[in-house]
């Protein structure tokens, strides 16, 4: 391996036997595997990347998409099925919640034991623990046993303790993500510094797409354990970005009859609800800010005099978004029993990326006939800058107007 090469994965796969009743271990040790009592789990598979000295790699992916099992690879806590880890350097990890740390011992001497554990001595740690302190700043309960501290202090003392060993590696596994704001801020304010004066090499895993576009030079995309990109954070963020555009389509079909809510008087039929072009060709996903043209078709089994059409959108957990009435519409119009085809334009849908539905109802004057919820469920696409932009519901354009030195 060169010796400008942190951490080199080749081929690396992970793979779990899931027994079903914990006697089945039992007789597939006393069967000497020749009869299987098991399934087979691929955790991982042929999973290969470089990590160079003083690199900021991002590992993106899904919730059990691998992330986990190839950080514990590569700290040495798993052992591979096949493949290879080899690491070049001390690694210090934070991997999760109290990992590493003894519930019993005090803040100041969990410190310490850390210390050992990355082979420092007592006087290195004299030298440094202060420091430590300082950094996680949780007051006297420092020299409290670390079973009664909270998420957030957990990770202000781990964290601290890691930063000030100075790794050649440093790992980071969403540990931040219970840390606040003006905590997170600080951290990556160190590790900027630790990365100008030390150079080491840093993982770090993290569903905040934004922070792995900012800190990252590269990143590594897993899917369903399998490694679907690796390269510029920028170029293997979009494509997470496109991905997930693609999951979303494939969740809306998921939801089509989950959150749908229909009550019906009996004089009303739905017959089709659904988005279309202006051309009247059939979609299921706009971009944010396209116009949404909805397109309704139902049977009326009665005459309606005075009729009243409600045509609105529900976000995920069916929040009216908006909702637009025929009443708006002078005069007032009746229908014979038959067919019935209505259109509802929306001229400039706003919304940010995400799955979304469509609610209608029928009233004749103030006696409602019909009432659906959670209908045609669509999505709605991010560009190439969703990942970096803060969690929102509307997409509103904005003018911006900087003054100062750059």
């Amino acid at each position: 391996m060169s010796s400008d090469i942190a951490i080199s994965v080749k081929n690396l796969t992970k793979t779990y036997r899931l027994f079903d009743h914990p006697g089945d271990r039992v007789k597939q040790a006393l069967t000497f595997g020749r009869i299987k009592f098991h399934r087979e789990f691929t955790a991982l598979k042929d999973v290969s990347f470089e990590v160079k000295k003083g690199e900021t790699v991002g590992i993106i992916g899904r919730n059990g998409s691998g992330k986990s099992t190839l950080l514990q690879l590569i700290c040495g806590i798993l052992k591979p099925t096949s493949g290879s880890v080899t690491v070049n350097g001390r690694i210090s990890a934070l991997l999760e919640l109290g990992s590493g740390f003894n519930p019993e011992f005090t803040g100041r001497e969990n410190i310490y034991f850390q210390g050992a554990i990355m082979g420092f001595s007592k006087a290195d740690m004299d030298g440094r623990v202060e420091d430590i302190v300082a950094f996680a700043d949780i007051g006297e309960f420092i020299d409290q046993p670390v079973r009664t501290y909270s998420s957030g202090m957990f990770v202000r003392l781990a964290f601290a303790t890691a930063i000030h060993s100075e790794p050649d590696i440093l790992i980071l596994d969403e540990i931040l993500a219970v840390g606040d704001m003006v905590f997170q801020r600080k951290c990556f304010e160190s590790l900027k510094r630790l990365l100008i004066k030390k150079k080491p090499a840093v993982i770090l895993v993290s569903h905040e797409i934004r922070q792995i576009q900012r800190f990252c030079t590269q990143a590594v995309f897993l899917h369903d354990g399998k490694m679907v990109s690796a390269g510029s954070s920028t170029e293997t963020c979009r494509l997470y970005i496109e991905q997930s555009n693609a999951s979303m389509v494939e969740d809306r079909r998921l939801r089509e009859t989950e959150h749908s809510r229909v009550s019906s008087s009996g004089e009303v039929e739905l017959t089709e609800i659904k988005l279309v072009t202006e051309a009247g060709d059939t979609v299921d996903q706009i971009n944010s800010g396209e116009p949404l043209r909805i397109r309704i078709r139902f049977r009326l089994l009665t005459s309606l005099t005075d009729a009243e059409f409600i045509v609105g959108t529900q976000a995920g957990d069916l929040m009216y978004l908006s909702s637009s009435s025929t009443k708006e519409l002078q005069p007032a119009r009746n229908f014979d029993p038959g067919e019935v085809m209505i259109e509802c334009l929306i001229h400039h849908f706003p919304l940010a990326a995400g799955v979304y539905f469509i609610r209608f109802g029928i009233r004749e004057s103030f006696r409602l006939l019909f009432a659906g919820e959670g209908l045609c469920p669509f999505v709605v696409l991010g560009d190439d800058l969703e990942g970096i932009r803060p969690a929102r519901l509307l997409n509103l354009q904005t003018t911006w107007t900087l003054q100062g030195n750059a």
